[in-house]
C-alpha cells in the first residue's frame, strides 16, 4: 500500500509538472509601427507608451527581431527554422508583444522571461503564401 501511494504521488507530480506551456508566436512585420505599454520600472510598476518600427537586424548566424525594445535572437546553428504554409499559419494563436508584458505582468515578474514563454516562434511573410518560422530566445531588455 505505501508503494502504490508513493507511486500514485509521483505518478502525479510528473503530470502536473510535466506540462509544457504552449508555443508563443508573434507576426513580423518588418518596418510595421505599432504601439506597446513598456515597462520602465518593476517597483513600484512604471510605465510609458511606446510606438515603435519592427527591425531585423542580421550577422552571419544572427538574426535579431526587434519589438518594442525587446530584442528576439534567432541563431541559425541553435534555433529551429522551417516555411508553413498560409494554411498552418491561420491555425497558430497569435500574440502581440503587449500580451507578452500583460502574462509577464501576471507573473509579478518572478519568473525568467524564457521560462515563462519557453517556445517563442517569430513569424515572417516570405513568397507566394509562405511563412518563415523562427525559434527565438528573447533577450529582455529590463
Amino acid at each position: 500500500m505505501k508503494h502504490f501511494i508513493l507511486l500514485a504521488f509521483f505518478i502525479s507530480t510528473l503530470l502536473c509538472f510535466g506540462q509544457s506551456k504552449e508555443p508563443v508566436y508573434l507576426v513580423f512585420n518588418q518596418n510595421a509601427s505599432e504601439n506597446c505599454s513598456f515597462v520602465i520600472k518593476k517597483e513600484p510598476l512604471k510605465k510609458i507608451n511606446l510606438s515603435f518600427i519592427h527591425k531585423r537586424h542580421r550577422k552571419v548566424n544572427i538574426t535579431r527581431f526587434i519589438y518594442c525594445k525587446n530584442t528576439f535572437v534567432f541563431e541559425f546553428k541553435k534555433n529551429q527554422f522551417e516555411t508553413i504554409s498560409s494554411t498552418d499559419f491561420s491555425k497558430l494563436k497569435i500574440v502581440t508583444i503587449n500580451d507578452l508584458f500583460v502574462e509577464e505582468e501576471k507573473n509579478e515578474f518572478k519568473k525568467d522571461i524564457n521560462q515563462l514563454f519557453p517556445k517563442i516562434f517569430v513569424l515572417e511573410a516570405i513568397e507566394n503564401g509562405q511563412y518563415a518560422k523562427y525559434e527565438v530566445v528573447w533577450e529582455k531588455s529590463i
